[in-house]
Formats: C-alpha cells, sequence, structure tokens
C-alpha cells in the first residue's frame, strides 16, 4: 500500500505540473533522466542488481563503484547532456536540477537495497512517501517541479541513510570502507547483470529519446509526462515484486531461517497491475483534459497504449526478478534483450515518421510479446510435467504371466 501511495503522489506531481503549465520542465526532467540513465548503466553495469542480490564481497564492490566511479561521472554526463540540450530550447537550470535527482536517487538506492536485504520494506516505502508529499508540498507552494523533486530527492536519501544505519543489521556510513580495487572489481563481479542493466534502461527509456530527436520539446514534455507516470506506476509493481526477489537472495546466501517462496507477490502484483490499467484506461480521456489539462488531443490514445503494457510489464519483470534472485543472470538478461530487440524493430520501422502513438505503441507491443510467450511456455512445461507424473495403466495379467512354451513346461 505504501508502494501504491508513492506512486499516486509521484502521478500526481507530475498532473500538478502539466495543469501549472510546466510542460518545460516535465520535458527537461523526462530527457535528462532519459539519457542519464543510459549513462548510469553503462558506468554502473549490472551494480545496483548486483549490491541487492550478492554477497559481502560483491556487495562492498558495487558500493565502491558507486560511489567512486559512477557519482563523478553523472556529474560530468549532467553538464555534458545540458550543454547539448540547451540550444534544443530546454532550460539549463531545469536539466541541472533533474541530473542532481538522478544522482541522490542513484545514492539512496543503495540504501533501499540494504533495507531489502534486511526485509525491512515498509520502512523503505515510508521512507519513499513521506519525500513525495515533501515534494508535492514544495509544489503547490510555488517550487518549480525539478527543484521541488531535487529537494525530495536529497531528503529521501538522507531518511534512507538514517534507517539503513540502524537496527540489528545495521549498514555502515556509506562514506565507510570505499576502495578504488574494490571499484574496479565490480565490473568483472557485475558482468553478467551488465546486459539485463542495459537493456532494462533501454526499454524503459528508448521512446522518449527516440522522440526528442524528432519532435518539439511541447510534444516530448506532454509524452513524457505520461512516460513518468506509467513508469511510477510501475515502480509500484516493482516494489512488491522485490519481495520474492529478496527471499530467494536471502535463501541463497543463507542469510538467516530460511522462508518459504509463493506466488502470492507475484500474483497480487500481477492483479494490481490489472486493475490499474484498467482504470487508466478507462479515465484516460478524462485523465488528459481536465486532470493534467494537456494541449494535445491524441495524448489520451497514449496513455492507454502505455496503460496497457501495465500488466505485461508486470509479468516479465517478475520472471527477471526471480530469476536473479535464484542467481540465473544470464536467463534474466536473455528476457530483456528479447523486448529490447523488439521495441528497437518497431522504433527503427518508424523511424521516418515516428510519433508519439508509434512510440507508445512499440513499448506495449514488445512487453505483449514476450510476455505472452513466458505464459505459453510455462503452460506447456507443466503440462508436460503433469503428463510425465500421470499413473501408466497396468498392463494384463495375460500378459505379465504369458504362457511358457511347450518344451519348457514339461521341464
Amino acid at each position: 500500500m505504501s508502494s501504491l501511495v508513492s506512486g499516486l503522489l509521484n502521478a500526481g506531481i507530475l498532473a500538478y505540473s502539466a495543469r501549472q503549465g510546466q510542460t518545460a520542465e516535465i520535458a527537461a526532467y523526462s530527457v535528462m533522466t532519459a539519457v542519464l540513465t543510459w549513462v548510469a548503466n553503462l558506468v554502473m553495469g549490472g551494480s545496483s542488481l548486483l549490491y541487492v542480490s550478492g554477497n559481502d564481497e560483491e556487495r562492498h564492490a558495487a558500493h565502491s563503484q558507486r560511489l567512486l566511479v559512477a557519482v563523478p561521472a553523472m556529474a560530468t554526463a549532467t553538464l555534458l547532456i545540458a550543454a547539448l540540450y540547451v540550444d534544443a530550447g530546454y532550460g539549463m537550470p531545469a536539466l541541472i536540477s533533474a541530473g542532481g535527482v538522478m544522482i541522490l536517487n542513484s545514492l539512496a538506492d543503495l540504501r533501499f537495497g540494504d533495507l531489502a536485504r534486511q526485509m525491512r520494506f515498509i520502512a523503505a516505502s515510508a521512507a519513499i512517501v513521506s519525500t513525495r508529499l515533501l515534494s508535492m508540498a514544495l509544489l503547490a507552494a510555488g517550487l518549480p517541479l525539478t527543484t521541488a523533486l531535487l529537494v525530495g530527492a536529497a531528503t529521501y536519501l538522507l531518511s534512507t541513510e538514517v534507517l539503513a544505519c540502524r537496527g540489528p543489521a545495521a549498514a555502515p556510513p556509506m562514506w565507510k570502507g570505499l576502495s578504488l580495487r574494490a571499484a574496479g572489481r565490480a565490473y568483472r563481479l557485475s558482468r553478467p547483470l551488465f546486459t539485463y542493466s542495459l537493456a532494462e534502461a533501454f526499454n524503459g527509456r528508448a521512446s522518449t529519446i527516440a522522440l526528442s530527436l524528432v519532435a518539439s520539446p511541447q510534444v516530448v514534455g506532454c509524452f513524457g509526462a505520461l512516460v513518468n507516470i506509467y513508469q511510477a506506476l510501475v515502480a509500484v509493481t516493482f516494489s512488491g515484486l522485490r519481495v520474492p526477489m529478496a527471499i530467494r537472495t536471502r535463501r541463497r546466501h543463507n542469510l538467516g531461517p530460511v522462508q518459504a517462496i509463493s506466488r502470492e507477490s507475484e500474483m497480487i502484483a500481477v492483479i494490481g497491475a490489472t486493475v490499474i490499467a484498467a482504470g487508466v484506461i478507462t479515465t484516460a480521456p478524462w485523465l488528459t483534459t481536465s486532470v493534467l489539462s494537456l494541449p494535445i488531443p491524441e495524448s489520451a490514445l497514449w496513455l492507454q497504449l502505455l496503460a496497457l503494457a501495465l500488466p505485461f510489464t508486470t509479468v516479465n519483470r517478475a520472471v527477471a526478478l526471480n530469476r536473479i534472485g535464484d542467481g540465473k543472470n544470464v536467463a534474466a538478461s536473455r528476457l530483456a534483450l528479447s523486448i529490447s530487440a523488439l521495441l528497437g524493430g518497431a522504433l527503427l520501422i518508424q523511424a521516418t515518421i515516428l510519433g508519439p502513438t508509434g512510440a507508445a505503441a512499440a513499448v506495449t507491443v514488445a512487453e505483449m510479446l514476450v510476455a505472452g510467450i513466458l505464459v505459453l511456455t510455462a503452460v506447456t512445461r507443466r503440462h508436460r510435467r503433469r503428463g510425465a507424473h500421470r499413473p501408466q495403466p497396468a498392463r494384463s495379467d495375460r500378459k505379465r504371466h504369458a504362457t511358457p512354451p511347450a518344451d519348457l513346461v514339461g521341464r
């Protein structure tokens, strides 16, 4: 419920910003987030998931890499991206603030990983909700979107730092235990997850980046508002899917008592995503006009297409995170790459006529096809297993006790 409230608050922040006419702020935030996500994944590889699912050595390496390599690289990339996009009509302060939000959230992600390992999901979700409320309050007080989000990200980092460093399994302060040698080892240790992280970054941001190359900032701002709302809803289901992944990780590393793994979390996430998607599809015209006040009528169709992808995205992420929790990183990477191949192909087909409708449809088609293949494969395997365990019919007594040959009877 805390994750759901957080997602709704995030969507509410974007909706309020759109109603206030801050499409330029939304466009700058969407572009910087999309591009910097790629940069961060190129620099960090798969260290984010390695920090959550790895052993102590892997976690120490990922921690050093994040602070000593990734943060300076992201700060440099923020300046370069801002200089590149400011000539296209985007505001420099908004771009810089959006980059700061990404950097602070990247650091807070480490502490969220510590809380996940400690199975303290309620504490982590409470920290997210409180910072979202703060950002909403600052936005209502008149601050620009990116500035309000920057203050909220700083508060989120501080609160997760305090929470993770307390309790029986407290983590050391973030600035302790750093090592350049360990940061270098992180690239070797996180190699199996590097492909998965890049593919996930591509799947979440490729449509926005592709659209920013051919559309105006106003169109990108409207589309970016809807994409960020979609990403906020994905984050809601993603938070629920972290629970079984954490249980699988703890069982694999023998951390504490072994807990039974059920499908309850995955089923709740998929059902919740389906209900949310149905509600968004039904109310999309009202949301885009009355709530978001977007000036482009076709935005309702964009939102409906993105919402349609939500249940299928949840199924794909559930399978991928379970495989990562079990240490099957190569299988998770293949799943993410399958989505990337379909999404990239759909965007390339529309290269000359790409618009927001085509970009949203590409996301939906890619997620839907991969989820359909996963479900069909699971059903087929279950059917085969039932057939293998089906009892075989007993042979007749006549065949079991065949009459011996006549020359053997006398003997």
